[in-house]
């Protein structure tokens, strides 16, 4: 590899991080790496400059909010963090909804603006993989109301945030097959990798004793399975492994006479009743289609004004890797439904609010939330290390029985956030800012 421009290090920095003199040295950004001049000597008011050639070949935007670290194993100096957030397209409505996925990536392009590194989003169709290097995108803001995508020449990056926004597009070919491949890269690190099966979650989380009795009996639906829950439980919810958003569940109830009650959510609450778990299963085919099912022990959840509700946690790891509650609200669910998701008609109240009408007394209610973090906290844990992967934020939903129990309802690993909330801005925008700082503390710095 021939030698391209130089680097100059100040001789407190070089100390500082254990590097050695020498003639030349291999300097890294996001997966390019350029063989350049090494030059350690005393610098007024800056700790290392670049010149412009090398510049110019590692593809720096602007140097001067590039960190450096390094790599002693290697004897490589490493700048960045190099950020890239991953989604299957840069939406560009004139309309604004804060609750979608451009509001999303635009809070993401501008929070990044104000970090240290270089953050973009990019799509598959962006990398050029012969080059290591990435057609990335950054917002700008023309006007209070008018804004546009920049694009520019990256180097592929240290960290990939994935933001791919469905299982459907997920599951595409194309994006396959680029996760695969940047996952494969010797530098790159990538979190949050795939939306998640409830039966796999399932068989993750029951293996760890702290975890087991807080976790419903949970089956594959067969007929078999059907018929055995039926004789253990009143309730049953019936969900798509793959499901999101509160779609497709079929809740089931066994009355007094042994009459099964359904209510199913497509569209709207369609109720109809059977007498067996043949003619359920024969009344939901249509419903459920060929989508692989779960049959869940349904809990009897606390209610508030006459609904139940879940608890819904976006657990994140923060700039040291560690996680910690980044948002926690309560869902609830519309009147004469079962299901709190808020696509489904549900509405957000503050914990603080809800709990404090359920349990009064401030010494249980900080309980409760002890308990509620340290579930997260083990459910958060142990998926990541039964799965081997990666996650730097998770959606955890909690549900409260009449008794003050919690018991999870679900784990989604790509929780969807809005720019905009009913409580705190600072909360709503941390929740963006924080994956953000993980992706830093996973490069390296």
């Amino acid at each position: 590899m021939k030698v391209t421009g130089s680097i100059y290090i100040s001789k407190t920095l070089a100390n500082r991080l254990g590097l050695p003199a020498q003639d030349e040295i291999m300097v890294r950004v996001g997966s390019m790496i350029a063989r350049s001049k090494l030059l350690i000597q005393k610098l007024e008011g800056r700790s290392y400059m670049l010149s412009p050639v090398l510049v110019h070949e590692l593809l720096i935007k602007k140097p001067r909010r590039l960190k450096l670290r390094y790599d002693q194993k290697a004897n490589m100096i490493h700048l960045g963090p190099t950020i890239g957030i991953i989604s299957s397209f840069l939406p560009n409505r004139e309309e604004f909804d804060p609750t979608s996925m451009q509001a999303e990536l635009i809070c993401l392009s501008n929070i990044g603006k104000k970090l240290p590194g270089q953050v973009y989003i990019f799509t598959p169709g962006c990398i050029n993989w012969a080059s290591n290097t990435v057609r990335g995108y950054v917002y700008r803001q023309l006007s209070s109301e008018r804004g546009m995508w920049i694009s520019q020449l990256y180097p592929l990056p240290d960290v990939v945030y994935d933001r791919i926004p469905s299982r459907g597009l997920e599951a595409k070919n194309t994006i396959r097959n680029t996760k695969h491949r940047l996952c494969r890269m010797p530098y790159l690190k990538y979190f949050n990798p795939s939306f998640l099966n409830k039966w796999e979650v399932y068989q993750l989380l029951i293996t760890d004793p702290r975890l087991y009795a807080y976790i419903p009996e949970t089956q594959h639906l067969t007929h078999a399975n059907l018929e055995a829950m039926l004789e253990k439980y009143d309730t049953l919810y019936l969900k798509p492994a793959n499901g999101s958003l509160g779609k497709g569940i079929i809740k089931v109830r066994r009355d007094e006479k042994g009459i099964l009650h359904l209510i199913a959510h497509r569209k709207g609450r369609h109720r109809s009743q059977v007498n067996n778990a043949s003619d359920l299963l024969k009344k939901t085919k249509v419903f459920r289609g060929d989508r692989s099912y779960i049959v869940q022990q349904g809990i009897k959840l606390a209610t508030y004004q006459g609904s139940p509700f879940d608890i819904r946690i976006v657990f994140q790891k923060n700039n040291k890797g560690e996680w910690q509650v980044g948002k926690k609200f309560v869902r609830v669910a519309a009147k004469g439904s079962s299901v709190a998701n808020l696509s489904s008609g549900g509405r957000v109240e503050t914990t603080k609010k809800i709990f404090k009408i359920l349990y009064k007394a401030p010494a249980l209610i900080e309980d409760k939330h002890r308990q509620i973090n340290e579930l997260c906290k083990n459910i958060a844990n142990t998926l990541e290390n039964n799965s081997q992967a990666n996650y730097g934020e998770l959606g955890i939903d909690i549900g409260m029985d009449q008794n003050g129990f919690p018991w999870l309802i679900e784990v989604n690993s790509k929780p969807r956030k809005t720019t905009e909330s009913e409580h705190s801005q600072g909360i709503a925008r941390n929740t963006f800012k924080r994956p953000l700082e993980y992706a830093t503390f996973l490069a390296g710095f």
